[in-house]
Formats: structure tokens, sequence, C-alpha cells
């Protein structure tokens, strides 16, 4: 079977200097092994998730349930944790045209309190309801009390309400923290919930219901995706750190963060992994951004995550990143296109751009990214880049679980705790002192 492919050799990086930072975690290769056989008892737990058979088990069974409804659209209510992962794969897998395909199944993602932005999903939902359409409800939040999901949950509950008053409850899948009020409130009002494994941290619950059932319902092949979150996880805890590729990223990221790097930018040169990265973004600023260690000492570390597309973000922000401060490091991600165009031979268009003429549009962005390379290498500025021989539910289950391993095994080298995030609690803290004058 391929695995992703990855490509250190432009970290600039000294192997003897990847091999001091990388013994450090020799402790924590063996510490995840230790949590993976505990199952959901520890912050480790989502190591667990794809390999339980009885989780997978539960959702496909409400998926099965659900679709007898005959469902022509999936509002999918949460926000951050509870649907950035989701967005990621649909996006990477089902592509930004999906609603416009005739057969598919449209989701709408209501995870903000925009005014403006909710109207527009409303008046369409509304319309769908109107004409008879089915609608499904997810709502998903772990704790069951995030201000912005239950917020846009009310207004959709009362919408389905209002059109199928008999059983609208038919028609609402909740998916948060068992004993939760919300859980409570589901179980009283005979609407089907999916339980979030307690110690699973919303950044980390992709495999989990959070990410299941949404992506069940839109087609995604969810035994496929946990397979290869499955098969990443035996190279990542191997203690060869040459071919431990979750280590040797967060050794070269930790590395440069402590030269001055403190920005590090996923450069995904494919417009259907945009989502990916903002799903990324999440899981760096949240894991590792962090007042305190875990001594609990004042020390306000972080690094910095941004997202840039390629080819798009090489006419918006390649400037700065090839002349600016030497402040960031670069992870790019490329993958091995499914369809082929090739350009036709228009002899005047030579004119305009030399040697283009009849070849493939993926043989020009291959050119363009080995140009890419080479400016950065010419200059000086370290990168690493990671190749998917294909965009399917396996590759990105490959991806989104190294992506996690990495940052356990930052976490560990800034000695913080990835697993909690007390400084949002802030705003929260402070959103309801504002909502309560």
């Amino acid at each position: 079977m391929k695995k992703i492919v990855f490509d250190f050799e432009h970290t600039l990086v000294s192997q003897s200097d990847i091999e001091k930072i990388s013994e450090k975690l020799t402790p924590e290769i063996e510490n995840i092994k230790k949590q993976q056989t505990l199952k959901y008892k520890t912050d480790y737990a989502s190591l667990y998730v794809p390999f339980d058979p009885e989780l997978l088990n539960i959702v496909e069974a409400i998926i099965k349930k659900k679709k007898k409804l005959d469902p022509y659209v999936l509002i999918v209510i949460g926000i951050g944790g509870s649907n950035l992962g989701t967005i990621a794969i649909h996006k990477a897998l089902q592509g930004d045209f999906y609603n416009e395909k005739k057969d598919a199944m449209k989701v709408y993602f209501a995870d903000t309190v925009d005014s403006d932005y909710l109207e527009n999903i409303v008046q369409i939902i509304e319309g769908y309801l109107i004409s008879g359409k089915n609608i499904l409800i997810n709502v998903v939040t772990k704790s069951g009390t995030t201000t912005e999901t239950i917020v846009n949950f009310e207004i959709f509950f009362e919408l389905i309400r209002r059109y199928r008053p008999d059983n609208y409850s038919d028609y609402i899948v909740v998916t948060t923290d068992k004993d939760s009020k919300l859980w409570d409130y589901a179980g009283q009002n005979a609407m089907d919930r999916l339980e979030v494994p307690k110690k699973v941290g919303g950044r980390f619950s992709v495999f989990t219901p959070v990410g299941l059932f949404p992506l069940g319902v839109l087609g995604i092949n969810l035994k496929n995706l946990l397979d290869g979150a499955k098969s990443i996880i035996k190279d990542c805890t191997t203690e060869d750190i040459f071919s431990n590729p979750a280590v040797l990223s967060a050794s070269v990221i930790f590395y440069h963060y402590k030269k001055g790097a403190n920005i590090h930018d996923l450069f995904v040169f494919s417009k259907y992994l945009r989502s990916f990265g903002q799903w990324y973004r999440q899981l760096v600023g949240e894991s590792v951004g962090k007042k305190f260690n875990k001594e609990g000492d004042l020390v306000e570390v972080g690094v910095t995550p941004t997202v840039s597309v390629g080819t798009v973000d090489l006419h918006s922000v390649a400037q700065l990143y090839l002349g600016g401060p030497q402040d960031k490091f670069t992870t790019f991600v490329t993958v091995q296109p499914k369809n082929e165009i090739y350009l036709p031979k228009i002899d005047v268009f030579n004119t305009f751009v030399e040697n283009i003429q009849g070849k493939s549009v993926s043989f020009i962005m291959n050119s363009i990214f080995g140009g890419v390379k080479a400016a950065y290498e010419n200059d000086g500025r370290p990168f690493v880049s990671v190749d998917l021989p294909a965009v399917d539910e396996y590759f990105m289950g490959q991806l989104l679980q190294l992506k996690m391993l990495e940052i356990m095994y930052l976490g560990y080298l800034l000695n913080v705790n990835p697993f909690d995030q007390p400084q949002v609690e802030l705003y929260k803290k402070e959103t309801r002192k504002l909502l309560s004058k």
C-alpha cells in the first residue's frame, strides 16, 4: 500500500541536531504507546478512536436510520473542533462545488453567529422545507453549552419544528458529551444522540462521531478513513526517528522555533486542502500556544500557524516569504491530481507564455512548485514537503492522524499541555458577563 511521501532534505537542520532533539522525545514515544493500551482513560484517547469498532458501528447505525428519512440537505451546527475536521475532509474529497452536483446531498455549515450568513442559510433551508424536501440537523458541541452552537441550533430547531411539527425530533442528531445538559435534553425529547468520548478534545475529535456522522451521511467511506489513520500510527511511534515523520516534523519545527522562526506556514498546493490548513491552524494554535508550562511557570510560548494556498498565494505573500524576515518555517503539501487537463496547441498563446502549449496543467503546477522549492532553497528558507499519492479517504486519514501526533510531540518539546485550552475560556467568560446585562 502506498504511503504519504515526506521530504526532510531542506530543513537546514543537521542530522546531529535532529538526533539531539528527537532523543528528547524517546520517553514520549514510549508514553504514547502505553497510552494507546489505556483506550479512553487518558488525554491521549484520540489515538484509540480509529481502533474502536463499536464506535464505528454505532455511527453507521444512526446514519442508516437517518438515510431512511431521505434527507435532501444536511446542516452541521458546530464551531472549531466540532466542525473544522469535518469540513477539511469533506472539502478535500468532495470539493468546493459539491452542493452544485445534481444528485449530491446538500450540506451547509452553521459555524458562526453572523446574522447575514445565517439569514442566507435559513432562507435556503426554509425553501427546501416549503417544497417538501427533508433536512437533517446535526448539532455538535462537546460541552453542550457552546454559545455560538446553541444560538444556531435554536434557530434551525425552531425552523424544523415549524415545518415538521409532528416528528421534528426525527430530523435532529445531537453529538455531545454523555450527560451534558444537551445530551439530557436530546434524550428527553426522543432525539438520536452520539457520544463524544470524554477524554477526546474537540480539535482531536475528527475520527469520533463528531466527524464520522456527517461525513458518513455525505457518502465518505468511513472504514477507509479510519484505516488510513490506523496505518500511520505505527510509523509515528517508532523509535527509529528518521523513519518517524511525526517526530521529525515536530523536531524541525521546534528547532526553528528556538532559532526565532515562530511562524509555521502550511503551504498547500491544492485549493481543496485549504480547509485542511484551517483545521491544522486550530490544532497548532490551541495545542501549543500556552501561557504556562506543565509546572505552572509563566512561559508564553507558541508557534503561530498560517495557511497559504498554491499557486494563488504565490501572488499575494510569496514576496514576504522570500524577501521578508527569517521568522518562518514552511511545510509544503502537494497532491497527485485525479484528473488531467492538457492545454490545446494555440500558437499565438506561445507569445504570451512560452513552453506551455500541449502540456498538462499538472506538469505546469509541478514546474511551478519546483520553482518555489528552488527559490526557498537558494535563499536559505527552511522547509519540508509532504506529497499525497491521492486525495482519498485513506490518505486524508493518514494526514490528519500524522498531524495530531506531530502536535503531541511538539507540545512535549515545548513542555506544555497540548490537550487543554484555558485561555479560550477567557472570552467565553466575558461574553457571558455581557449577555447577562
